[in-house]
């Protein structure tokens, strides 16, 4: 009897205080999902002690070291941690709430979203570090870009503007010495600034990554060594048997840029794309295709993936301003546009695809803190969207394990579950092998070692609600993309 209420206690204090636990960690009998490629091994323990896996094997095999807490894995699935590699929030950048980014710590975590990508840094990398680390609250691991380097008219107020190659190249180096992760860039840098940036980023040995500005080719773009590519942009053009004519046409609305995609998905080429798809591969180019995002766009008109059920999560400035962004697309855009736009989307499901299976490396984001796109939630919706698009589930979790842990040169530390790497991982309950939406059947997240059992997670999620539920004293300005 004395026995059973220790459980019961050591349980609630577990519920209570997710990260309280100092011993070993030991989950048993589970099937291990390692995302090296392998098969599913059933029957598994893993070991955890600090913060680091420290033994993997059957359960026959392994045993708990002395003071362990045990989890028993029976029926379930372990896999590494998720990234989501496009996110906006986690800077005072535009579009941020009162409550800064940490109201999204919660919704990321619970949703086993481990890490993440901020595509809108900070002015001082280094400081946002040392005040991040006074947080007192669980929250993803960050890579931090430097915040948008854009051209001369800026499309986001809080940019950085260049005009040529010697701001070009002062920013790179300001953002370098300030501890940025990568240097950020985005539509409007000019030629002879955005190859600045590329020999000054080669200098310093920082990467550069984002959106391939207006005034580039794609093809260009991956020679010069961007490192990922960010929504497709260019892609499709690149692939066309039009490229040089599409590529020539200078655009004054958005809708013109759908039209010219659309025009040059028409005239695809295979030839053409075989030999752009080598060239991400031979350059080392990754692809972030933020699908999710893309989707909620151009469906602004139905409103059916709006998923309104997770909108109490979102504070209310926040969601106001969702609501005047879909409202005031609704306007901009003609019947004739939004039938364009639907058409659009499938195109670049096929796109996908069609790089997967040529070998180019695809990372998994949302571009969360854009209209629905909902941090967390929606890293769970690009998987499924990267399923849809023709990539085995397997590689979909890759995505967004090992790819993010290799992009970063993180490799030998995360990504995996081997020995020796750190010990972010998810416990859920049905096989994500088998269905990829079995990724949301989280029963329980492990951050640095530490346990969050999924009364923890839901303790979580109700705290965001209610952060949510709060009004705004000052509501948000605008968003990203």
């Amino acid at each position: 009897m004395q026995k059973c209420v220790r459980c019961v206690l050591l349980s609630i204090l577990l519920s209570l205080s997710p990260l309280a636990w100092a011993g070993p960690l030991v989950i048993r009998r589970v099937t291990v999902i390692d995302a090296t490629g392998k098969p599913a091994q059933p029957g598994m323990t893993v070991v955890i002690e600090q913060d680091q896996i420290v033994a993997i094997g059957p359960w026959t095999k392994v045993k708990a070291p002395a003071g362990s807490q045990i989890v028993d894995g029976r029926g379930k699935f372990l896999i590494p941690g998720l990234w989501d590699m496009h996110v906006h929030g986690f800077s005072t950048e535009p579009g941020s709430t009162e409550e800064g980014e940490t109201w999204m710590y919660p919704l990321h975590l619970a949703n086993g979203v481990v890490g993440v990508r901020a595509m809108w840094g900070p002015e001082n990398a280094s400081a946002w570090r040392v005040q991040h680390a006074k947080y007192d609250k669980p929250s993803p691991n960050v890579y931090l870009a430097s915040p948008i380097i854009d051209g001369p008219n800026p499309t986001w107020p809080g940019s950085v503007a260049v005009a040529d190659a010697a701001q070009a190249r002062a920013a790179v180096d300001r953002y370098q010495a300030n501890g940025a992760d990568f240097i950020k860039v985005y539509d409007g840098v000019p030629r002879d600034a955005y190859f600045a940036i590329v020999d000054e980023t080669h200098k310093l040995g920082i990467s550069f990554a984002g959106h391939v500005p207006d005034a580039i080719k794609v093809e260009e773009a991956s020679d010069a060594g961007q490192k990922s590519m960010e929504h497709l942009q260019g892609v499709a053009l690149g692939a066309s048997s039009e490229e040089e004519t599409l590529f020539a046409v200078k655009y004054a609305q958005p809708g013109d840029f759908m039209r010219r995609d659309l025009r040059a998905e028409a005239t695809y080429d295979e030839p053409r794309a075989a030999a752009l798809f080598a060239r991400f591969v031979k350059n080392g180019t990754w692809q972030c295709p933020t699908l999710v995002v893309n989707r909620s766009y151009e469906h602004f008109d139905d409103g059916i993936f709006m998923h309104k059920e997770w909108l109490k999560y979102v504070p209310s400035g926040m969601r106001d301003l969702w609501k005047k962004m879909s409202e005031d697309n609704l306007k901009q855009r003609s019947a004739q546009t939004w039938d364009e736009s639907h058409r659009e989307f499938p195109e670049e499901l096929k796109l996908v695809g069609r790089m997967y299976r040529a070998g180019v490396a695809i990372l998994a984001g949302s571009d969360t803190f854009n209209p629905y796109v909902y941090p967390g939630f929606s890293l769970h919706e690009e998987l499924s969207l990267l399923v849809e698009a023709g990539l085995p589930p397997m590689a979909a979790l890759q995505a967004a394990t090992i790819g993010p842990a290799r992009f970063m040169g993180q490799a030998e530390r995360r990504g995996t579950i081997e020995v020796g790497k750190f010990a972010d991982l998810v416990l859920l309950d049905r096989n994500p092998l088998a269905d990829i939406h079995n990724s949301t059947s989280i029963r329980a997240v492990i951050l640095g070692g530490k346990l969050m059992p999924r009364a923890s997670l839901d303790a979580m999620l109700a705290e965001a609600e209610a952060t949510a539920a709060k009004p705004p004293s000052n509501p948000p300005g605008s968003t990203t993309n």
